[in-house]
């Protein structure tokens, strides 16, 4: 009786190499090459054009400080709205919208300076988030509405992540919740602060917090 043979390896046979699969599989193999060539070209063009959307908008943002430089400021403000809403969510676009509003202040325009954050803020770089919101609570301030300008100096706190900038963004809103009457929440905020004994707000903290007290005491 003949003893049967049997060919060692896999499926393919013992002389199946790398070279063997890539003929059996070539057509898989070119499709997948060309998914990744489309990928790779896709990355690359929406990493290109990123960078010159970002070189154009500093390059509007700068002009339109040049306008502003040389007195021209209607036609800064022009350029600078142009600027933050063609190239919104960029740093220079989040620029411009910043600068716009504090010339809007200027000009005793805040309710307008206030819409232009606004409409930043959507699309701003977290860095920028804390001082946008601290704007608009200055915006407020100038309105004479305290209780909406202490929510932003909230916001601002929150939003930023050095310790020091959110206890003076947190007093910030404890004095405007003061000006607009509402000493619970002010208390709150003071009470806070003061519990930091070695925090750069705590000795105004305990100042307000006397201050409400010998207020209360003289109703």
């Amino acid at each position: 009786m003949t003893t049967p043979q049997f060919k060692s390896g896999n499926r393919y046979g013992s002389g199946d190499s790398l070279t063997d699969w890539l003929l059996v599989h070539r057509r898989q193999v070119s499709w997948a090459l060309l998914a990744l060539a489309v990928a790779i070209a896709g990355w690359w063009f929406f990493q290109r054009s990123r960078s010159l959307r970002q070189q154009h908008a500093e390059t509007a943002y700068f002009q339109a400080r040049q306008s502003a430089a040389a007195g021209n400021l209607p036609l800064a403000i022009s350029d600078l709205k142009k600027v933050a809403t063609r190239y919104e969510g960029t740093r220079a676009g989040t620029q411009a919208a910043v600068f716009l509003a504090q010339n809007l202040y200027e000009q005793k325009k805040p309710r307008e300076g206030i819409a232009e954050l606004k409409k930043a803020l959507t699309g701003a770089p977290a860095d920028f988030i804390p001082s946008i919101h601290a704007l608009m609570a200055n915006g407020y301030e100038e309105l004479k509405e305290f209780g909406p300008a202490a929510l932003e100096y909230k916001a601002a706190s929150a939003a930023t992540k050095f310790p020091a900038e959110k206890a003076q963004y947190l007093a910030a809103a404890g004095r405007a919740y003061m000006a607009a009457g509402k000493t619970a929440e002010a208390k709150a905020i003071w009470t806070e602060l003061a519990a930091a004994e070695s925090g750069p707000m705590a000795a105004e903290a305990r100042v307000r917090l006397g201050e409400i007290s010998a207020k209360r005491m003289s109703i």
